[in-house]
């Protein structure tokens, strides 16, 4: 138990750490509401059981032996972003209507997060290497112990995101009804996107 407790209050700390998804969390929120930061925390969430079945059924391996397939999802990964970037930069006087921001929708914006967190290939390298080290048990199977992890971070990172979205929607909630600052803030988010991509790059 004192195991899954350090590796609780370990994926906190990393979760709330500044990072690609939080800071997406962040200025989704920010930008466009309570609704549409929480479907991207969710989207977010929901790509992480693909990185946990990559330890549980010994994918890191196939990976070390194959690690050109890193590249390959680093590349997707960044022009994914890119292509985001580029969006948000388009529609940045779009985006400045508040009609627009009401009629958001909501399937497009949970798949955006959860296409972000499946193109993200340091979230998996960051499984392969942070997880073993927190493997608590002697008998149980490592794809078991594994699961159990996973669940923990997946459940954490939930609620962490959840809690950054519903506070910086709500701080944000006065200013978002001045058009200037929606463009600046949306301006903002560009910028995160296309750092995230060269993040992932290089």
């Amino acid at each position: 138990m004192e195991t899954l407790y350090s590796f609780f209050l370990a994926s906190i700390a990393l979760t709330l750490s500044p990072g690609p998804d939080i800071l997406l969390v962040l200025s989704e929120s920010v930008s466009k509401g309570i609704k549409s930061g929480l479907l991207l925390a969710a989207g977010l969430v929901c790509g992480l059981p693909f990185h946990t079945l990559v330890l549980v059924f010994g994918w890191g391996q196939f990976i070390e032996v194959y690690p050109n397939l890193i590249y390959v999802v680093k590349i997707a990964g960044a022009l994914y972003f890119a292509f985001l970037a580029v969006q948000t930069f388009r529609n940045l006087s779009i985006e400045n209507s508040p009609e627009v921001l009401k009629e958001q929708n909501s399937l497009r914006i949970f798949k955006k997060g959860f296409m972000m967190n499946l193109l993200n290939p340091k979230v998996t390298l960051f499984f392969w290497l942070f997880f073993p080290g927190f493997l608590f048990h002697d008998t149980f199977s490592e794809a078991y112990q594994y699961a159990v992890l996973g669940a923990i971070f997946i459940l954490q990172a939930l609620v962490i995101f959840s809690i950054v979205s519903l506070t910086s929607a709500f701080i944000a909630s006065s200013l978002l009804k001045k058009p200037m600052v929606r463009y600046w803030i949306n301006f903002i988010k560009g910028i995160i996107l296309i750092c995230i991509a060269l993040y992932l790059l290089f």
